[in-house]
This record gives C-alpha cells, structure tokens and sequence, in this order.
C-alpha cells in the first residue's frame, strides 16, 4: 500500500461540483501544441503501436485474470459479512489495497511509447474531472439501488434518508466501499498531473452528474450507465499505463484495478438481476458510451477528445480486450454464488437516517420483499434463460447429498483447485468429466453442478491463495516486461 502521507492526500474529500463552467484563470488547462508538432508527437506514437497493443494486452490479462475477478466479487461479500464490531474485519474490504508508490519519483521520463506528455496530462485532467463529483454518484447508487439490489446500494452510496442525516449531522458522506476506492482517484490524478506539467490543475468541474431516484425504470438504467462508465475508465486508464513507466505506471495501475473491480462486481450485478444477456448488456453500454462521448465538449478541453486517431486505436483496443476478458468470466460466475454473493443478509450496522412515517415504512418493506422475491424468483431474465436455471436450482436442490458426497469422495472437496486454469482445476474438470451415475440427461446435469459448485468454491477461496501464486515465477508476475514496465501483482508491493 501507499505511504500514509500520500494515501491521505488521495483520501482527501474531492472538491465540490461547481455550477459554473471553467475560466480563462484557471491554473492549468488542456491545451494542444502546434499543428505540425501534434503530428510529429502522433507520428512517433504510431511507430509505437505495436508493442503499446501488446502492452494494452498483458495488461488486460493480469488485471482481468479469473482469479483476480474472484477476488474482486467475493470483496463485495466480505464488505457485508466479515464484520467486527460493526467494521469489516479485513480493511481490504474496505478499500482495496493499493501498492507503494513514490509520487515524488514521477516525472515526464516516465511517459513512454511516444505519448506527449501533455497529452497524458490533458487524459488525466479530462479522467480527473470525470472522478470529482464522486459524493454525487455515491448519492445517486445509494438511492437508485436501494429497491433493485439493495445490498449494492448499500456497498456504493447511502439512500436519501440516510444522505440527509448525515448532511445535516456532520456525519462522514462516504461509509461505503465503492466510494473509499472511488474518491482517492481524483486526487490521485491532480497529484499526477503536477508531477508531469509542473502545474496544479483546477478543481473546479463542468461535470454535472444526473439525478437518479428509487423507480425501477432509473435505476435499471443507471446500473447500465455505472457499468458503462466503469467499463471507459478502466479501459482508458489501461491505456495511461501501458504509455506509463515506474512509479507512474504503478500508481496508474492501482486506479484501473479499482475500476475493474467495480465493473466485475456490477456485470454480475446485472447478470443476476437480467441473467446471461452478454450481448445486450455490451450493446446497451457501447450505445451509452457513444451517448457520453458526443458530449466530451461540454469538459474542458472535450475537443481535443478523439482528435488522436493512435490513441483512439489503443482505447478501441483496450474497450475490446476488457469486455472480451470480462465476458468471458462473467460466463464461468455460478448462479448459486451469484445468490449468495447478494442475497445473504448483510451483518453491517443499518447507516444513521432520518426515520420515515408508519405509512412510508410500510411501503418501504413491501418494495424491498416484492424486489427480492423478483430476484430470487429470476423475473427479470428472458422465459427460456429462466427456465433451463430454475429447473437446474431445483436439480441440485433435490440432489444435494448426493453432489456432496461426489465433491467429498471422488473430487477431494475441490482441495488445491482454488485458482481457475491451475493444474488441480484441470485435475478436477477432468474427474468430473467422467462422472457417471443415471441417464445421459441426468449425468449432464450432476456434471453442471459439479462445476458450478467448483467456481462457487473457487470464488469463496482464492484469496487465500491469490498472493503466493501470483508471486511465483511460473506465473510471470511481478516481473519488468521488456519495455522496462513493472507488471505487477494484486496485493503484491513493487518498489524501484
């Protein structure tokens, strides 16, 4: 993790959403060089595109490894459920643990691959105003999730009740996981940007975010607009690091790897809530993402947005690479973990708020069972997604004890097979395969189960793991590629 110095001043509360546009006063603003020297600085990054793609890629692969994505999703379980005295046990679970970093080290020698370095500062200031109004969007999920998927408008923000108790309280904004990752970003990059430019950029924002509410119809649309915007951040960042080197690179890295694990805890939100709908779900975030981007000149310095066709290549690249990576994934993610990772009733305090009338609680109580029994019932998914894991749940349910004594007896209680594609997983797909016990129709199923049961023990038990086989050499992590950039761990602590 970072230095307590630095973390506290990415910690800080980001500044106010401003209600007027930027000024000419501003102490830094993206601005463009000369024509001719805009071409030559893309003429030298096209020369290194090549190896910036296969940068994008490796990337991509550690940071959106199954492994990683498990641990991801099962953070958001243990925010609710390891609780002691009324905090999660582990501060991981808090805050994703970030790894060392020295901002005094940054400076313009670590942006590479041809990138200007004012390029680098104009995406960082345009990423940056994007962060700012975090305590608006930590409002608008607490709000908008508390009916659809309560227990991640718990993880995200506070309701309405709740945000103007503490309001009016003087009662931390911020008590939730989503936005102690999200409002270190901000800073983060202001500090960057002065490390690179020599200039402190101006923390007065054009951003204004929208108002989301508690009605069914917004808050569907605002888990596909969060998923969206965790899906462009974290492909853009992904590109800020493969054009950053030491400890600009590492700092970078620790914003994309909250990114992702925000975009892989709301992917399967929306999967448990619509079920598989893969392509829908990437045709609703791309109509959204070109929606947003039409829009980039309403932020300072919007109209240099897209005028980089490189640049433009690597994001394209690296939004492809991410819903490739995290499609994939969201594929092998059991239904069962998916109902225990957000149906198990959360252990943490109920968050100070203003208590509402007999009448409003009554409505409040029926909205929340009428929500969860939609939920577990799969109301929302498509008739014959619903069907084929309706009928599935009831299969393992009345085959339970026989599912359990195959794991325990013939698949050694899936000991060893914590990490997805290691040699025990092999192992023990391999047992499964030949599993055989009634009807060809019969034994498809048990085999299902049997699978879905090892990704749901994979999902509950990788962490444990997670830190020594990404250590390991076989893995190739926590090595310098051969562009002298650190390709690190999750968890692991990179210095110089």
């Amino acid at each position: 993790m970072l230095s307590s110095a630095i973390e506290d001043s990415f910690n800080e509360n980001p500044a106010t959403t401003a209600s007027r546009p930027l000024t000419p006063s501003q102490k830094y603003r993206p601005l463009g060089p000369s024509k001719a020297a805009r071409w030559m600085s893309i003429l030298r990054q096209a020369m290194w595109l090549p190896k910036t793609l296969l940068t994008i890629h490796r990337i991509i692969r550690e940071d959106l490894a199954p492994a990683a994505l498990d641990e991801n999703l099962w953070a958001f379980w243990g925010f609710h459920q390891e609780v002691f005295d009324n905090q999660p046990c582990d501060p991981h679970y808090c805050a994703r643990t970030w790894q060392k970093a020295q901002l005094s080290a940054i400076g313009p020698q670590h942006v590479i691959r041809g990138l200007a370095v004012w390029e680098l500062a104009f995406m960082m200031n345009f990423a940056m105003e994007s962060e700012e109004p975090i305590m608006d969007y930590t409002q608008q999920s607490g709000e908008g999730f508390r009916f659809l998927l309560p227990a991640l408008g718990r993880f995200m923000g506070k309701n309405e009740e709740q945000a103007k108790y503490s309001a009016e309280h003087r009662l931390p904004w911020c008590e939730s996981a989503w936005c102690a990752e999200e409002r270190r970003h901000s800073n983060a990059f202001a500090r960057m940007i002065e490390r690179l430019v020599n200039v402190s950029p101006s923390r007065e924002n054009p951003n204004q975010p929208m108002e989301v509410t508690a009605d069914e119809h917004d808050a569907i649309f605002h888990i596909i607009n969060r998923q969206t915007s965790e899906w462009n951040a974290s492909s853009s960042y992904i590109v800020m690091a493969a054009h950053a080197a030491g400890d600009l690179h590492i700092l970078i890295r620790n914003i994309v790897r909250d990114e992702i694990k925000h975009l892989s805890i709301l992917g399967c939100a929306y999967m448990y809530l619509f079920g598989p709908r893969f392509w829908k779900r990437l045709l609703d975030c791309v109509k959204l993402g070109i929606t947003n981007y039409r829009q980039r000149r309403n932020r300072s310095g919007g109209d240099l947005l897209g005028s980089n066709p490189i640049l433009a290549i690597e994001g394209i690249a690296a939004h492809l690479l991410t819903a490739q990576y995290l499609t994939k994934w969201l594929k092998t993610v059991p239904l069962s973990a998916l109902t225990t990772v957000f149906e198990t009733p959360s252990k943490l305090p109920d968050l100070a708020a203003f208590a509402p009338s007999p009448e409003r609680q009554a409505e409040i109580d029926k909205t929340l069972r009428n929500g969860q029994q939609k939920r577990v019932g799969l109301d929302r998914w498509s008739p014959t997604a619903r069907d084929f894991a309706l009928t599935q749940r009831r299969f393992e349910e009345g085959n339970a004890e026989t599912i359990a004594d195959i794991i325990a007896w013939e698949l050694d209680n899936f000991q060893g097979a914590e990490l997805p594609g290691s040699a025990a997983d092999r192992r023990i797909r391999r047992r499964i395969a030949k599993v055989k016990l009634r009807s060809c129709r019969e034994n498809e199923m048990i085999r299902r189960c049997l699978l879905d049961s090892l990704r749901h023990y994979q999902i509950q038990n990788n962490r444990h793991v997670l830190s020594r086989h990404f250590l390991s050499v076989r893995s190739g992590y926590g090595v310098a590629d051969k562009s002298g950039v650190p390709m690190t761990a999750h968890g692991s602590t990179l210095t110089n």
